[in-house]
Formats: structure tokens, C-alpha cells, sequence
């Protein structure tokens, strides 16, 4: 009996010396392995030089994914570690295909009037250099229509869904975002021309609009009057002020849309340095 004790004693040493055994990489393995990650950093720095369209973030994500992996393996053990840890590292990245796969199929099949697929990304279109509409200015129903769009993407997050100033974002304001429903207290008049104007140039809070098309300021314009009392009439020097030849169904030169860029450009100019943009 004592002889079997002493033997089981021995395995269970031998057992928990084997499950405590500390793997040492080998030099040649570790420096194999940083020459690799090197050329992969080299190979991802190459790849945002080319431009492959769409396959640059999968080329760019695929070497990423391989230099996690070789890492995880290698400098933290994982080749040499228990099972269990293993596949909760292979996990990780079912996890991260699933979201990858969900963002796409969120961006690839989102309705047109959402997202524009393309050179231009806009809320509620591709701004053009044209209006879309004759004397937008104007209150129509497909022009309220559309101006409601905009304020639920736009201005419903302050302004509330129903225009009472009560919206989330506004909450901690001071003051408090306008009550589009009252008549009184509009700064720059309750008339068309008077929101576009605010739209166009911001105020006090508010924040500048006039990267919008002018159709979205006009709709948004409409809209936002429809939600109160009848607007005032716009006059003459109103339209002057905002250079608008109310004669023209374009209005001239002060009615164009707001010219666009697309949005991959932007980001390019926004990434040159400064001295480089002056040149």
C-alpha cells in the first residue's frame, strides 16, 4: 500500500510539473517572427499607397488579423498554452467577423435616401449645383416633406420630435432650444428667409447649417414653420439681403445649392498638411 501511495504521489508531481511547464521560445522562432511582423507592417504601409477600392480595408484587414495571430501564437504563448485559452482567442474574431459582417450589410444595403452609395455621402441625397426646385423659397408639400426628413436627421435631437425645444441633446443648454411652435422670439424673423438665414449662418448655440444644399435649408425652413402659426411674408429686402432674385426660378446666383465634394476627397484634405494645402 505504501509503495502505490508513494507512486501516485509521484504522478500527480509529475502531472502538475508538466501543466506549470513554462514554454521558452526559441531565439531563432522569436526572430523569425519579428522579421514577419516587420514585412507585414511593411505590406500594410504599401497597401494604403495603392489604391485597390474596396479591397484595400480586406487586404489591410486580412494582414492585421495574421499579425494578431502570430503574435497571440508565438510572443503570448498561445501555440504552447491549454486548449481552452486557446479557442477563446480564435473566438475573438468569430466575434469580430460577425460585427464586420453586420456594419456591411448595414452600409451595403441601407435605403438610397439614407445613405448615397458612391462619391457623395448625404443625409438626404446628393447635393447638386442646381436646385432641385423652382422657387424654393416657396411652401409646397413635397418641399415640407422633405424639410421633415431633415429635421428628424437634423434637429429633432435638440429641438424635439415636435419642435417644442424639449429634445434630448438640448437638455443641458442654456438657453434652451427655440419652441418652433410659439410665434414670438425669432431673432431673425418668422419667415422663410429669416429660418434660412439661421440655418445658413448658425445662431448664438445653433450650430451652422450651410454646408447643406439650399433645398435641405429651404425645406427645413418650410418645415419648421409648419409646425407653428401662419409665417410672416418674406419681402423684398428680405430676398436682397440674401442676395435671392425672387424673379428667377433659381433665384440667381443666392439661390444655388451649396456646392459638395466627396466625402473620401474632404477626408484627403483634411489629412494634408497645412503647408502642403497652401500650395
Amino acid at each position: 500500500m505504501s509503495d502505490q501511495h508513494e507512486k501516485h504521489q509521484s504522478a500527480d508531481k509529475n502531472h502538475t510539473s508538466h501543466d506549470h511547464h513554462h514554454f521558452i521560445l526559441p531565439e531563432k522562432t522569436a526572430v523569425a517572427v519579428g522579421v514577419a511582423l516587420l514585412i507585414l507592417t511593411v505590406i500594410t504601409v504599401a497597401i494604403s499607397k495603392v489604391d485597390l477600392g474596396a479591397f484595400n480595408f480586406t487586404v489591410a484587414l486580412l494582414v492585421a488579423m495574421v499579425k494578431a495571430a502570430l503574435v497571440g501564437l508565438v510572443f503570448m504563448g498561445l501555440k504552447y498554452d491549454r486548449k481552452e485559452n486557446g479557442l477563446i482567442f480564435v473566438t475573438s474574431f468569430v466575434f469580430l467577423a460577425i460585427f464586420i459582417v453586420l456594419t456591411a450589410t448595414d452600409l451595403l444595403f441601407r435605403p438610397g435616401e439614407v445613405y448615397v452609395k458612391g462619391s457623395v455621402a448625404a443625409p438626404f441625397g446628393a447635393p447638386t449645383g442646381k436646385s432641385q426646385f423652382k422657387k424654393a423659397w416657396v411652401s409646397t408639400p413635397e418641399l415640407v416633406a422633405k424639410g421633415k426628413v431633415a429635421f428628424e436627421q437634423q434637429c429633432a435631437s435638440c429641438h424635439g420630435a415636435g419642435g417644442k425645444g424639449d429634445g434630448i441633446a438640448g437638455a443641458g443648454l442654456n438657453p434652451k432650444p427655440r419652441n418652433l411652435t410659439a410665434a414670438e422670439g425669432w431673432k431673425n424673423g418668422r419667415k422663410p428667409t429669416g429660418v434660412f438665414k439661421t440655418l445658413t449662418n448658425g445662431l448664438n448655440q445653433m450650430p451652422v447649417f450651410g454646408t447643406l444644399p439650399s433645398d435641405d435649408r429651404w425645406a427645413l425652413a418650410h418645415y419648421v414653420l409648419s409646425l407653428g402659426p401662419k409665417a410672416d411674408v418674406d419681402t423684398a429686402a428680405d430676398f436682397a439681403a440674401l442676395k435671392i432674385d425672387p424673379s428667377k426660378d433659381d433665384g440667381g446666383a443666392g439661390g444655388a445649392a451649396a456646392p459638395s465634394i466627396p466625402v473620401e476627397l474632404a477626408i484627403d484634405l483634411l489629412a494634408v498638411p497645412p503647408a502642403r494645402a497652401q500650395n
